[in-house]
């Protein structure tokens, strides 16, 4: 399996995430570093590392909160400051930590909280890693991604988003499709004629 030194970054969690639990984009949006606020003051606000909206009714419009967590010491320090996700189990049915494989024993999840284990491996180490599961899980072959819900989160009823919330997850989706712009030189030389 991978070592500890190949540790995938939040981004390719989050890739992995996004491609398989939530790839119909016709059922849901999936938003990345959603700030909570709209306004900019004091660094702007609580951040979520991806929330994801199921958007048909007849599923209840669930509501996922993930927080990736790369490392140890990282998840430790978010058990020291519970409050720090109370904003994600606010909004969300179910709230996830997202972790390399192995990097949490199942004990240490708190109870209001899920654990998906998420990377990379080969055919040979998938086939390892599905013998010690009995829950959902997926695996793209070519790519050898792969992810694990090894504690199903607990589904809470919340109230809906606020307008401040609603307000914030349009802007991260108008952020999210806009294309890359070209970075424009300060100085340009003028052509004389």
């Amino acid at each position: 399996m991978a070592s500890p030194a190949c540790t995938p970054s939040a981004s390719r969690l989050l890739d992995v995430i996004e491609n398989s639990l939530h790839a119909s984009k016709s059922e849901w949006l999936f938003l990345r570093e959603l700030r909570v606020s709209t306004g900019r003051r004091n660094g702007g606000g609580q951040r979520l590392d991806a929330f994801a909206l199921n958007t048909l009714p007849h599923q209840a419009m669930k509501r996922i909160c993930y927080e990736i967590k790369i490392s140890r010491a990282d998840f430790l320090c978010e058990m020291r400051q519970p409050m720090k996700r109370r904003i994600g189990m606010r909004y969300s049915n179910e709230f996830y930590f997202v972790t390399p494989a192995n990097l949490l024993a199942l004990a240490e999840v708190p109870v209001e909280a899920g654990l998906v284990e998420a990377g990379h491996a080969t055919p040979e180490d998938w086939r390892e890693i599905v013998a010690r599961q009995n829950g959902y899980f997926h695996y793209d072959a070519a790519s050898g991604a792969y992810c694990v819900i090894t504690v199903p989160a607990p589904w809470r009823d919340t109230p809906g988003p606020t307008w401040q919330f609603t307000a914030a997850m349009l802007r991260n989706q108008q952020f999210a499709e806009k294309p890359a712009r070209e970075a424009r030189s300060i100085q340009e030389r003028l052509a004389f004629e």
